[in-house]
């Protein structure tokens, strides 16, 4: 097995690693080893310009993995990936939305305007200009928070 990579490139391994770990990325879930492998190809990209031992490249390979994830965290910091649990109710996406309202919520009971439909809404009655945060979905109508009373 030795002798089988003794006669490869370095530098095409380190090629090959680090598309090996973007592929596996696609199949299995969370965002680390996309960061890892291009810290691989980056690796492999050096020993395209120049010959370094392999102490070099492991370290080489540790420093740009580091900064890799770094970038990678602070690319996903704060934005929100929503679950698939969460988005098997339909109407979930909706959940953390801030709306105004066009249409008075009457007798607990109301409709809003989302994306290319329109949907009931139950809450506390409200004027019209009022906004409000969908907190929840109950079958097909969201609940809501009032966010300021118009």
């Amino acid at each position: 097995m030795i002798a089988l990579f003794s006669d490869i490139n370095p530098m095409m391994l380190w090629l090959i690693a680090g598309a090996l770990l973007i592929l596996f990325e696609i199949i299995l879930p969370g965002v680390y080893l996309f960061w890892i492998g291009i810290a691989a190809l980056m690796v492999g990209g050096v020993l395209s310009v120049i010959d370094l031992s392999i102490i070099l490249q492991i370290l080489l390979f540790a420093i740009f993995a580091l900064l890799a994830v770094i970038v990678g965290v602070k690319t996903y910091k704060g934005k929100e990936i929503k679950s698939s649990a969460l988005n098997q109710t339909r109407g979930s996406e909706f959940i953390g939305r801030n709306i105004t309202l066009q249409e008075a919520v009457i007798n607990q009971q109301g409709r809003v305007a989302l994306g290319d439909s329109t949907w009931a809404i139950e809450g506390e009655d409200l004027p019209a200009g009022s906004q409000i945060r969908i907190t929840a979905v109950k079958g097909n109508t969201l609940l809501y928070e009032v966010i300021h009373r118009a």
